[in-house]
């Protein structure tokens, strides 16, 4: 068995990464990518690393919402269909911030209520959102707004006004993303979250729209193992097996077939990368390091594993690492901390 992990913000986003690396115990990352092979990359975001694999189109925008919608269990058919993902609109100086679901709590019951109303506003308008996971929002309508966006994860904890929708259709967007607030506004379930100290949810951010059909993409892992839905949606629409991901490199040990080449996604550093939050990023990096480097390293010394790839990716560069059993002998090549990686990913 081959395995891929994929680790996004891997990378610390700041220049020289600050003070971000100081400290931090990282002994079986440092042999894997001191003694394996590595190509540095431009940068790339987990999905068009994704889209990438799986040979769509980098040009213009990644369907990211149909292939998620599948990977939460529904089936997106022929329609189109945009990711409307539920947000807080902060007012900084001059200017509205943005922080997602990811950033604060948010139960299924409230996301089905403020759906409800949304669906029950713009039904006469042909538009219907869904919200599979209430931090996750879709909606279907045609013909999809022809307008480019900015994923959710370029604009957290970012200013908004330059990212928002552009292009032919982005006019009549605002406007009824201006109704939509308005909705919002009004709804019990943001009166309730205000009245508690809660954030509201007095915004969606758009991105990702498009359809599924025509060929499925092709097949760039025999299964994955994730808990991102467009992971998941591409690999069940070119055929491999999905999973969720397994609390250990341990647990996936036990339960990995013998043959194949798996990838596994472990995107915990992309929300505190986002959004700045130092010690919470050092804190799950060190946990992937004990739950899944670790053992993943000890493994392929015992020949459990054939090949560990690693794709790490950040704001500066990415690295992809490639390590055998025959390359953790040539002990010549020397560990490095984390930090000097970073650095070579930048250089281009």
């Amino acid at each position: 068995m081959n395995v891929h992990l994929v680790l996004p913000d891997l990378f610390w986003p700041q220049p020289q990464g600050g003070g971000a690396y100081a400290g931090l115990d990282l002994p079986a990352l440092e042999i894997v990518f001191g003694r394996g092979r590595r190509t540095a990359r431009d940068a790339a975001s987990l999905e068009h690393w994704l889209a990438e694999r799986y040979g769509l189109s980098l040009e213009g925008e990644l369907p990211v919402a149909p292939y998620a919608l599948l990977g939460e269990d529904a089936d997106p058919g022929t329609s189109g269909w945009l990711r409307v993902d539920p947000c807080h609109l902060r007012l900084g100086i001059d200017q509205l911030v943005l922080a997602d679901a990811a950033t604060f709590a948010l139960d299924t019951a409230e996301a089905d209520a403020l759906v409800a109303a949304l669906n029950a506003h713009f039904a006469a308008d042909g538009i219907a959102l869904r919200a599979p996971h209430p931090e996750r929002w879709y909606a279907t309508m045609e013909p999809l707004p022809a307008m480019e966006t900015t994923p959710l994860a370029a604009a957290r904890a970012q200013s908004v006004d330059p990212l928002l929708p552009r292009g032919r259709d982005a006019r009549a967007w605002h406007a009824r993303l201006n109704e939509l607030q308005m909705v919002l506004h009004a709804h019990p379930v943001n009166e309730a979250r205000e009245a508690r100290g809660a954030p509201a949810v007095n915004s969606v951010w758009a991105w990702g729209a498009g359809r599924m059909g025509g060929a499925p993409p092709q097949r760039a892992f025999s299964g994955v193992r994730a808990a991102d839905p467009f992971a998941l949606g591409l690999a069940r629409a070119s055929g491999a097996t999905t999973h969720p991901v397994p609390a250990t490199a341990h647990a996936w040990l036990e339960a990995a077939p013998a043959e194949g080449v798996e990838a596994i996604v472990l995107d915990a550093l992309r929300v505190p990368a986002a959004y700045g939050d130092e010690p919470a990023w050092r804190e799950r990096l060190e946990t992937i390091e004990r739950h899944w480097l670790a053992p993943l390293h000890e493994a392929l010394r015992a020949g459990q594993v054939g090949m560990l790839t690693v794709h790490a990716m950040g704001a500066g560069g990415a690295l992809q690492v490639e390590t055998t059993r025959q390359d953790l002998r040539y002990f010549w090549r020397r560990p490095k901390p984390l930090a000097a990686w970073q650095d070579a990913a930048a250089l281009r």
